[in-house]
C-alpha cells in the first residue's frame, strides 16, 4: 500500500483527499502544517508527499527544501495542491524540485492518477 503525506490547512480539502486515498487504498497521514510531514518522514520514509503553498508556520517551499535534506528523502515526489498555481508559481515550484503543480479546485481522480503515475516503479 502506498505511503503518501499531506500538509493541507483547509479541512474541506483534508476530507477530500482522505475520501479518495480510502476509496483507492492509499494510506494517507494528514496534517495541518509542515512540520507534521517533516516529523513522520523521518520516522518512516514515505512514497509521495502533497503539499499546499500557504501553510501555517512552515511555507510549502520550505517543507520540501527540508525534506530534502533527510536521508532517503533526497528524490521524493512531492506534489504542490495550491490556489495560487499562475505559471510564474508553477515554475518556481518546480525548479525548486515539484515533480507536478495543480491548482485548487482540482479533479481527484487527477491527483490519485498521478499519485499512481509518480509511485509505480
Amino acid at each position: 500500500m502506498k505511503k503518501v503525506l499531506v500538509a493541507e490547512d483547509d479541512f474541506v480539502v483534508s476530507k477530500i483527499y482522505q475520501l479518495h486515498f480510502q476509496r483507492n487504498r492509499i494510506h494517507g497521514g494528514f496534517f495541518t502544517d509542515g512540520a507534521g510531514v517533516i516529523a513522520s518522514a523521518k520516522l518512516e520514509r514515505p512514497d509521495l508527499v502533497i503539499l499546499d503553498c500557504d501553510l501555517p508556520g512552515l511555507s510549502g517551499q520550505e517543507v520540501m527544501r527540508q525534506l530534502r535534506q533527510i536521508p532517503g528523502c533526497e528524490d521524493l515526489p512531492v506534489i504542490f495542491v495550491t490556489g495560487r498555481a499562475t505559471p510564474e508559481v508553477v515554475e518556481t515550484l518546480r525548479d525548486g524540485g515539484a515533480r507536478e503543480v495543480l491548482g485548487k479546485p482540482f479533479s481527484p481522480l487527477q491527483l490519485i492518477q498521478l499519485i499512481q503515475r509518480l509511485t509505480t516503479p
